[in-house]
This record gives C-alpha cells, sequence and structure tokens, in this order.
C-alpha cells in the first residue's frame, strides 16, 4: 500500500499532482534542482529535497539522487508527473529494484512505447492503422540522410524516437540543407531526451490530432475516458485543447477509440495512457502513445468528473480499476489554452526572467500554474506559465468563458502568448471547430493586431506621466526624480497645445524610439504628440494594476505596471513593455551598428558556426542558442567579414547580450 508519495518533478504539475495526494490523505514530498529551490512548488508542497544543479541532467533526470531524495523523506512510491523520466523504463526499473511503487505503466510497457518506432511496431501487431515511413530508428545523421533521398517520397517529417512535444520535429520539404535540418534535429532531441535518435514518416498534410484516453489494470482490463482534440498546435507543440472532439462523426469516433482500447488489451496495459492519431477526413493514424499523465489531461478531468491522478494512484495502489466503462460518462465542453512565455512577435522564441506580477482568474476558470509574482522563469525547463481551463455546457459557451480568462490574466516581467491565444481564440475557423495541425504555422498573421502602436505608445506615456506627477523631487524618488538627464528636457515650441512641458521617449522592446511632447489636459484628455500626431488620451483606474483609457473616444481596458524605468502594458493589443528615457541620453543607444549581433533571448550557446576573418552572407548563420531545449539560429544580418565572436559553445548569454561583430562590406 502506497504510504507516502514522493513527486519527482516541478512546477504546476507537481502542485496539481500534490493537491490530490492531499485530498486522499496522503502525504507528500517533492524534490528541486538549485535553480528551483524558491520555487511555488518547493514552498507549497512543503517537503523537498534538493537534487542538483539547474540543467535537468544533473537534478530532473538524476535517478540516482531521486531514489535518494524518496528515501530520505520516507516515501515508499515515486509519482514522476511529465516529462523528465516519466516514460524512462530504466527509471521505472530502478524504482521497483529499490523495493518502491512506480505510479506509472510497468517498465516493460514503457520500454515499448517510449520508443516511437517500438510503438508502431506494437500498434501493427494490434492491426491498428499507422503511418508509413522507416523501417527503425537512427542516431547517424548521414544515414537519415541517404535513406531520405534514395527510398522516401517527399514531404517526410523527422521526430526524436524517444520523446514528443513538439522537440526534435522537423518537417522536410526539400533535399536542400537536408544534412544540416537533421543534425539540427537530433541535437535538439539529445538535448530533450538524452538520445539523438530520429524516425522518418511519410507527412500528412491537413491531418487533425486526435488522442483517447486509456487506462489499464495490468491484467487485460481497459477503459476510456473519451477523446481529446489537440489540432490547435504551433511546430508539433500542442496550444489548445480540447475534450470532447468536434466535427467528428459517431462512427469515425467509436473506430478511433476501439483501437485506442484494443491496442491497451494487447500489451496488458497499466495506469494512464495516452493513444494518439492523425485523422485526415475518414481516414485515421496511429501516432504515438504517451504512457504517462498528459499535459492536457485537465479537459478530460472536466468533462468525465474523474481525477486522473486518483485514477493513477488508486491503479498503482491496487493494480486494479476502480471505475467500469458504464460508470464513465461526458458532460458538457471543456478547453485548455497553455499560457507560454515566449515573444510572439518574434518567432515566439522563449522568454526568460523574473516576473515582475501576476495575476489569473482564479474561480471564473480552472487554474493550473507552478509561478507567481516574484518567479523565475530560466532557460532549463519548459517555458509554460500557466494553464487555463474552462469548462461550461457547450463549445461555444467555453470559448468565450475561455477567452474571457486569457484578456483577464496578467503576466509582467516576461513576454507571454496571451494576445496570440486570445486572437486565435476568436478566428473564425477555431470558432467553427475546422482547424487541422497546421492551421496555425499556416497563418501566423493571427498575431498581427487591429491596433495601432501609436495608441499603445500614448498610453504607456500617460502611466509614465502619471508616475512623473507623483514623484516628489525634494525626497529624490519616484521614476523621474533626480535624473540628471531630465533636468535638461528640451521644451516645445509654445503652440497652443504644446505649451512647454518637456519631451521624453519610450523605447520599446524591439529598440523603436518613440519621442513624446506632452501638450495642455483638454475636456477629451490630455495632449500627446506621439510620431506626427496629436492624441487625446485619459485613463481611471479600475483596480490595482487595471485602468480604463478613453483614447479618441476609443475605450481599452488594461492591465499595466510602471517599475523602475519600465512601463509594462498588457490588453487588447496584446503585451508590451517601453523603456522611459530622457531624450539626452538617446545618443548613447541611437547609434548600433547593423553589424553587431546580439542574442535575441537569453540561452546557452550550442554551437559557434562562424570564426573572426571569416565572411559571410547575409542570413548566414552565425550561432545556434538553445533555451529551454528549443534551438534558434542566428543569422548574419548583412553580409561581411567576422571581426569578433565573444562567445562560445556552452556559454550562457543573457537577451541583447553581443555575441558577434561583423565589418559590413561596402
Amino acid at each position: 500500500m502506497i504510504k507516502k508519495i514522493l513527486i519527482a518533478n516541478r512546477g504546476e504539475i507537481a502542485c496539481r499532482i500534490a493537491r490530490t495526494c492531499r485530498r486522499m490523505g496522503l502525504p507528500v514530498a517533492t524534490v528541486h534542482s538549485d535553480a528551483d529551490k524558491d520555487s511555488l512548488h518547493v514552498r507549497e508542497i512543503g517537503e523537498s529535497v534538493a537534487i542538483g544543479a539547474a540543467p535537468a541532467a544533473q537534478s530532473y533526470l538524476n535517478i540516482e539522487a531521486i531514489l535518494r531524495a524518496a528515501e530520505k523523506v520516507g516515501a515508499n512510491a515515486i509519482h514522476p508527473g511529465i516529462g523528465f523520466l516519466s516514460e524512462d523504463p530504466v527509471f521505472a526499473e530502478a524504482v521497483e529494484a529499490h523495493g518502491l511503487i512506480f505510479i506509472g505503466p510497468r517498465p516493460d510497457i514503457l520500454r515499448r512505447f517510449a520508443d516511437k518506432w517500438a510503438a508502431k511496431h506494437e500498434a501493427r501487431q494490434a492491426n491498428v492503422p499507422v503511418i508509413g515511413g522507416s523501417e527503425g530508428s537512427y542516431n547517424n545523421a548521414e544515414k537519415i540522410d541517404r535513406l531520405i533521398r534514395a527510398e522516401m517520397r517527399l514531404p517526410v517529417v523527422l521526430k526524436a524516437a524517444a520523446g514528443g512535444g513538439g522537440r526534435g520535429v522537423r518537417v522536410v520539404r526539400s533535399q536542400e540543407g537536408l544534412l544540416e535540418t537533421i543534425e539540427s534535429a537530433m541535437r535538439e532531441a539529445q538535448s530533450s531526451f538524452g538520445r539523438p535518435d530520429l524516425i522518418v514518416e511519410e507527412f500528412i498534410e491537413n491531418a487533425r490530432h486526435l488522442e483517447v484516453q486509456i487506462a489499464g489494470d495490468g491484467k487485460g482490463s481497459v477503459i476510456h475516458l473519451f477523446e481529446r482534440e489537440c489540432s490547435l498546435q504551433r511546430r508539433f507543440q500542442k496550444i489548445i485543447e480540447e475534450a470532447p472532439a468536434v466535427n467528428l462523426s459517431a462512427f469515425l469516433r467509436e473506430q478511433i477509440i476501439a483501437d485506442a482500447v484494443k491496442l491497451g488489451e494487447s500489451v496488458n496495459y497499466r495506469s494512464l495512457g495516452t493513444i494518439e492519431f492523425l485523422v485526415c477526413e475518414d481516414r485515421y493514424y496511429f501516432l504515438e502513445c504517451n504512457p504517462r499523465l498528459q499535459v492536457e489531461h485537465t479537459v478530460t478531468e472536466e468533462v468525465t468528473g474523474v481525477d486522473l491522478v486518483e485514477l493513477q494512484i488508486a491503479i498503482a495502489n491496487a493494480a486494479a480499476l476502480p471505475k467500469s466503462q458504464h460508470q464513465i460518462s461526458l458532460s458538457g465542453h471543456a478547453i485548455q489554452a497553455r499560457v507560454y512565455a515566449e515573444d510572439s512577435a518574434a518567432g515566439f522564441i522563449p522568454s526568460t526572467g523574473r516576473l515582475q506580477y501576476v495575476d489569473f482568474p482564479w474561480g471564473e476558470v480552472r487554474v493550473e500554474t507552478g509561478v507567481e509574482s516574484g518567479s523565475e522563469i530560466t532557460p532549463y525547463y519548459d517555458p509554460m506559465v500557466a494553464k487555463l481551463i474552462a469548462h461550461r455546457g457547450t463549445r461555444a459557451q467555453a470559448l468565450d468563458s475561455l477567452l474571457d480568462a486569457v484578456n483577464r490574466t496578467v503576466v509582467f516581467g516576461v513576454e507571454t502568448n496571451l494576445g496570440f491565444l486570445a486572437k486565435l481564440l476568436e478566428h473564425p475557423v477555431v470558432r467553427a471547430g475546422t482547424a487541422d495541425n497546421r492551421f496555425i504555422d499556416r497563418d501566423l498573421t493571427l498575431i498581427a493586431s487591429a491596433h495601432s502602436e501609436r495608441d499603445v505608445v500614448a498610453m504607456a506615456a500617460l502611466l509614465a506621466l502619471s508616475c512623473w506627477n507623483d514623484a516628489d523631487s525634494s525626497d529624490n524618488t519616484g521614476l523621474w526624480a533626480g535624473h540628471e538627464d531630465f533636468l535638461g528636457w528640451n521644451y516645445t515650441d509654445g503652440t497652443e497645445h504644446f505649451p512647454g512641458l518637456p519631451a521624453f521617449s519610450l523605447v520599446a522592446d524591439d529598440r523603436r524610439i518613440w519621442p513624446v511632447t506632452v501638450g495642455q489636459m483638454t475636456a477629451e484628455g490630455l495632449m500627446l504628440l506621439i510620431d506626427d500626431q496629436t492624441l487625446a488620451v485619459s485613463v481611471r483606474s479600475q483596480s490595482p494594476g487595471r485602468y480604463q483609457f478613453t483614447l479618441q473616444q476609443r475605450v481599452f481596458t488594461v492591465a499595466a505596471s510602471v517599475s523602475n524605468d519600465k512601463v509594462h502594458l498588457q490588453g487588447p493589443f496584446g503585451k508590451c513593455a517601453f523603456s522611459v528615457v530622457p531624450s539626452l541620453s538617446l545618443d548613447a543607444t541611437a547609434g548600433a551598428s547593423n553589424g553587431q549581433v546580439r542574442a535575441p533571448m537569453m540561452g546557452m550557446v550550442s554551437k559557434v558556426i562562424v570564426k573572426p576573418g571569416g565572411v559571410v552572407a547575409e542570413n548566414d548563420v552565425l550561432v545556434i542558442l538553445e533555451s529551454m531545449k528549443m534551438e534558434l539560429s542566428i543569422h548574419a544580418p548583412c553580409s561581411g567579414t567576422v571581426s569578433a565572436v565573444v562567445c562560445a559553445n556552452g556559454d550562457m548569454v543573457e537577451r541583447h547580450q553581443l555575441i558577434v561583430e561583423i565589418e559590413q562590406s561596402n
């Protein structure tokens, strides 16, 4: 019998598992890396053991350290959570060899399904349709290159054999640059899953991504908890999931569910599992089996009323299913949105830093998170900030509720995809439920804002001015007071609306400079001259951190924060931040050379491609960065000669840190 559980994970999933354990009356402890010692999951759970340095390989993937932690806290069971070691048969074997209970599938099941090619073999054996592709997995880039060129018809997709989550996945549509693409996918697979092995499959265009939640007792009895729709993905990373699937015929639904259960029965599946399929019109193909709890398990819990973590624990405790199939039914519709720390406007690159302020719509929707104000988003782990889950009677009601929750969520300190999520949830294709798994990648114009940048600058400027007006210069406090560059502010020419108040500038994160000239207060609001256009803007506070702006007779509800020299805004236009800069200090930042290449994000230098003295052409790859296990190639902004390389393989670099200098060609 389980007496105490060690959660071998971090963040929101550790908090979520602990909640169920405590409701069941089970004592619980967790683990943490050096980077997570002050994290929310450590504090909420209350008992935690340090297991190593920040990199996952030295902590959350350190089997011996986790086993020692279980012994130290007196746990007789380990819940692996999501990711990290949750699908590792070696870990499951080690847990059982130490006389502990592994809350998950047996090691032999993990071995069958943790590798994508082995999983396809099991599906074939059970007569479940599979996608054509390579007869095995490979860890030799040249061999994969030869295989694709000689035996496969493009397009194909490369996939990490040992994992999912969109990592180590590349679509190949051309033989040009094929070897480099393979090597990049292998590096990402190695970083994410500890193995560089890839499989190659035919790429099926315009498919939907459906999955079936199953649970088995390990003795041949398997039940299902219906299906989920996961087609809204970006680069094969799920963003929005829902249950049940929409626009799916009853016949096809029954076939897919029946095949998922059949596959589970064929291997005497134990614990929770997710059988994933690609669906193209009336055809479907086995994609993979995830032998663990899924990030999107929440939507299944909402529509079935079954706590899936409790179900996992019950099966591990008694080797029996506590519920029969006829006891599982559906109620309403649930949709989940994943809030990520990433910059949607810059190609969704990860965003790291301290969360200055977060506010979630608690009580309106279900919120799963492992962060709070003051938490750090580091480059070492997945950039998820939270999951928002809406459950309502109909899909339309759930969409409306989730959209409202997204708009009410506030995150300052890092970039997030909240604005992108809002636009996605409003899109007619999403509302109609007709998106396929490449919809987002085909139509990234979703992130285009219908609001003028100038409008947003005006709101930020008014907040900055309010802070200036509140400053007590005699006490040398406030944003402006005592700043020597502000003592010589430029003055305007005394026109009717701009009678001599000082001008300053706001500098956006993309380094665009917005000079602001301040005019008179009128009945419509304060007059501001921005980008040669006069705007009237007023503001009133609705609650701490929330404001209602009136701008040219249009009303915006905005969350905002002013800290140090930064103004942060989040509203219907998305999220942005501006630095407040005295006009006299702009000369120091205005002359950056186009030949200076800076890191667009915090991360580790995975590979330096160029050397000083080397000749590069515009758009050549200079450096490859890795952040949150995703690779980003840094390209040359111009042609020329590399004059300096100021980073090396393995270096950690900050956002905007200089990494390469190029002397431009004439």
